[in-house]
């Protein structure tokens, strides 16, 4: 079987584990575009990708050169978005065929690929905004084509299935299946705080993620601040840990200086995957403080079942896809709001066993639902049933 695999250009560690086991008939290639994004994940220094990667392009990399300098303009000052190069021809020697949202160049290439040489399509759906997209012409009538045309469409939450329903799919395309990852590596142990440069002594709040006001780190910081300020704390050192990349790096830093919490705060960076296991294991709680967006809310949450896999207990916003993700294996605060998320890293700091037992509750959800074999497994019989 050969599956052509169109991410955009997010293909990393995280994306990329239950493709390496569908099992060795199964030959996966990827269709990548090179982009900013892609930097910011070279920075981990990951190491290679393992599969055989096919470079598309935006019409600002590519095509005739005067053309180029047009669309680069136009994106630098009249905010036009890139388009992908047409590639449909290099799928034509693929069995089958799954891209990425409704809305994306990507999916229209994949249609085109589709009607073109007879090949099934799967859809995956990460986005959980009904109706997201549409004010612009162009992604109007993709998100139309390509809800006509593919096959299947693969959710990994009610929420993604329900605007799914709402944007008129139907049932029998659309299936539900729990992203994964390898619970024999996000297991937990002992902490390894020196290895990191990390005090030993100090109560250890991490957070992992990009640096963008929608991942709500603006917020965590103004916690951290009432934190650091509590005589009731008992004098115990607290430190924000920051791991990530990205654009907003200055204007953390810039919060960060105004509410004089510099001391109170580590960034690590971008750090490897393979170092990921290590990192969350050094933190005392986990936060991912999402916040909704007009044209974003939390789509998963990778590092949140990371996290809870490595016994760390989590604390996270109520928005988006968090609570069904976390269940009752998080503490889950309203989003946007930094007083209520210092209350409930307060009570959390103060006791012990609410947080060992949400420590054994969260490794009990990741064993019991994210297993990266059991999405290779769903992700397999669903190839199959398509090319039958």
């Amino acid at each position: 079987m050969k599956l052509a695999l169109l991410k955009g250009n997010r293909f990393n560690p995280w994306h990329l584990q239950p493709y390496r086991h569908l099992g060795e008939d199964v030959h996966v290639a990827m269709f990548r575009a090179d982009s900013e994004i892609q930097q910011h994940f070279a920075q981990r220094d990951d190491g290679p990708l393992t599969f055989d990667t096919h470079p598309i392009h935006f019409d600002t990399q590519a095509g005739p050169p005067l053309q180029r300098i047009v669309n680069r303009f136009r994106e630098r000052v009249g905010g036009r978005e890139p388009r992908i190069l047409p590639f449909a021809d290099q799928l034509a020697d693929f069995d089958l065929v799954q891209s990425w949202e409704l809305f994306t160049d990507w999916s229209a290439e994949a249609v085109k690929a589709k009607k073109r040489y007879r090949m099934p399509l799967a859809v995956m759906v990460w986005d959980n905004v009904p109706f997201n997209m549409e004010r612009d012409p162009h992604r109007r009538a993709t998100k139309q084509q390509v809800a006509a045309a593919a096959d299947r469409f693969i959710v990994h939450t009610d929420r993604s299935r329900r605007i799914l329903d709402i944007e008129g799919i139907e049932e029998e395309r659309i299936i539900q299946l729990n992203p994964g990852i390898d619970l024999e590596r996000f297991v937990p142990g002992p902490p390894a705080r020196e290895a990191l440069g990390l005090p030993h002594d100090d109560f250890l709040i991490l957070f992992v993620g990009w640096l963008l006001p929608r991942k709500g780190i603006d917020f965590l910081i103004l916690a951290l601040r009432e934190l650091v300020r509590d005589k009731n704390l008992h004098g115990r050192p607290i430190r924000l840990v920051m791991v990530g990349s990205g654009p907003g790096r200055d204007r953390v830093d810039r919060l960060i200086e105004r509410l004089g919490v510099r001391d109170a705060c580590t960034f690590l960076g971008a750090m490897p995957y393979g170092r990921m296991p290590e990192v969350y294991r050094t933190a005392d709680a986990f936060v991912l403080p999402s916040i909704a967006m007009p044209e974003w809310q939390e789509q998963f949450g990778m590092a949140l079942i990371e996290a809870m896999a490595c016994g760390v207990p989590v604390v996270a916003s109520l928005t988006g896809a968090i609570p069904e993700i976390a269940g009752d294996a998080a503490i889950l605060t309203q989003a946007n709001d930094f007083p209520a998320l210092y209350e409930a890293l307060k009570a959390l700091i103060l006791d012990d066993k609410r947080r060992a037992d949400l420590a054994a509750a969260g490794r009990a959800r990741a064993e019991q639902r994210y297993s990266v074999a059991q999405c290779a497994q769903a992700l397999s019989t669903l190839y199959r049933e398509l090319l039958s």
